[in-house]
């Protein structure tokens, strides 16, 4: 049998590489201590919540950081070192506190899984793998001797931000397990139930993936599980029924395009219903989407929604946040949010002059803000808005749907997002082994909104978020019932 042209690309790219002269071995012990003993103190002084003394930071700091040194003291390899670092920023649960290592795919079994209803299903299955495979729709069993759930559990979980509790987490999980990233979870063997009903075992060896043609191979595969809005714009759906595409709200990539969006929301706001897509977007400039709801309502009732769900804010007060502030002043990207920013960065600047630990940007009482959004008149006209969510929706993401759903008649559908995070405004801090670098939220959002509560839609789509077509004819039918 003729050689499979992914394998034969990689073992092309493998014969051509030159002999390296060896190295002297990397100390990992010495590298993950201190590498981790950086990331803990670095975190107690510049993370938003432990300054705060927010709960659900300084008590998984406290627990990690124990556990976490006596971990990285038995560091004998860089996957030991891999794992200590990423299980301890994993620990605090919120995507907002990140660590970059830069993990890149090492190796694959030829296999994506997927969690469908249920069962973790086989959605990929590579055609002409070196080894037999299962096929598509084989649902797995086990892997290493004990069930898919338990192993994603024990060997994925611990070094993910996206906590077990939240419905799409193991789909997650269960996407990433045939992966090597360096960190050892990737199963040798696993059971399946094929879908005639017989079961059979499959070992995996790993692949590796390697050279241009292998990385765009295995891009072209994950791609096949990824869900996104439809582009920046507005689509007609049907009679007075409009679809506006928000994949993102980073104004480098998508600033244009919302600055075009804004007249057109303006023109349409006499009747019908405007349909939010925010499947994917994991946020950026949450300005972005208060603007389309200022296009369609008006600046000042914009303004009285967004004054609804968050009721305070804080900023660290170091000069890498004034660093961070001076940095978004300056961006074009940010133009339409540069007066706030710039009084912010004010206050920050005199909380440092006073040896303040944190500036206060603004604040009220939970009673407040309540009886605010208590006050928001209904909305003029009827015009009414839906939006559609899904697992990435998250941080400005979030703080748009609070917006949205400050209006009494707004409708969400869609599936369940990861729980809300109250912090934001990232400031990076580079590891000094130089291996990677932290990535700590400077600013607390006071909200409403309970920490790591998963947004829930109104209405759950019972199909695949990713099929555009069908996800797109089920909003339309289900809204014209509201």
């Amino acid at each position: 049998m003729a050689p499979h042209p992914y394998l034969l690309a990689l073992a092309l790219v493998a014969g051509s590489a030159q002999v390296q002269a060896a190295t002297p071995a990397p100390d990992w012990r010495a590298l993950a201590q201190g590498d981790l003993q950086f990331a803990i103190d670095t975190i107690r002084s510049s993370h938003a919540g432990a300054v705060a003394g927010q709960a659900d930071v300084t008590a998984p700091l406290a627990a990690d950081a124990r556990n976490g040194m006596q971990e990285a003291a038995a560091a004998a390899s860089e996957s030991d070192y891999l794992r200590t670092l990423m299980r301890f920023v994993s620990g605090f649960g919120d995507p907002h506190t990140s660590v970059n290592l830069q993990l890149k795919t090492r190796a694959w079994t030829g296999i994506m899984l997927d969690r469908v209803g249920g069962e973790f299903r086989v959605v990929w299955s590579e055609p002409g793998w070196a080894q037999p495979l299962p096929p598509v729709n084989a649902v797995a069993q086990s892997c290493n001797g004990v069930w898919i759930g338990t192993y994603l559990k024990t060997n994925v979980a611990p070094f993910s931000n996206r906590s077990l509790e939240y419905a799409s987490s193991l789909s997650v999980h269960a996407r990433q397990v045939m992966f090597d990233l360096g960190l050892g979870w990737t199963p040798s063997h696993c059971t399946f139930t094929l879908p005639d009903g017989s079961r059979r075992s499959y070992t995996l060896p790993l692949q590796p993936v390697d050279g241009d043609a292998g990385t765009q191979h295995l891009a072209q595969v994950q791609k096949q599980t990824g869900v996104k809005a439809r582009p920046v714009g507005i689509e007609k759906l049907a009679a007075g029924m409009h679809w506006v595409g928000m994949p993102d709200f980073n104004g480098a990539t998508s600033g244009a395009a919302y600055e075009k969006l804004y007249p057109q929301l303006a023109a349409l706001r006499k009747d019908g219903w405007i349909v939010f897509d925010l499947r994917g977007n994991g946020g950026g400039d949450s300005s972005w989407g208060s603007r389309a709801l200022a296009a369609l309502y008006g600046s000042a009732y914009a303004e009285k929604l967004g004054g609804t769900a968050v009721y305070g804010k804080q900023l660290i007060a170091t000069p890498a946040t004034v660093a961070l502030y001076r940095d978004y002043v300056s961006k074009p990207e940010y133009a339409a949010s540069r007066d706030a920013m710039a009084r912010a960065l004010a206050r920050l600047e005199a909380a440092m002059e006073a040896g303040k630990p944190m500036a206060e940007l603004f604040g009220s009482s939970e009673a407040e803000a309540a009886a605010r959004k208590a006050a928001v008149p209904r909305h003029p006209g009827r015009l009414r808005v839906a939006a559609v969510i899904n697992r990435s929706c998250f941080s400005s993401c979030m703080a748009f749907l609070q917006h949205i759903r400050a209006l009494d008649d707004a409708v969400v559908l869609g599936e369940a997002t990861i729980g809300y995070s109250p912090y934001g405004e990232i400031n990076r801090f580079a590891l000094p082994s130089g291996r990677g670098a932290l990535g700590i939220p400077s600013a607390l959002y006071l909200s409403t909104q309970a920490t790591r509560e998963p947004f829930a839609p109104d209405i759950a789509y019972p199909g695949n978020m990713g099929d555009d077509a069908a996800l797109m004819k089920w909003v339309q039918a289900t809204l014209r019932k509201r």
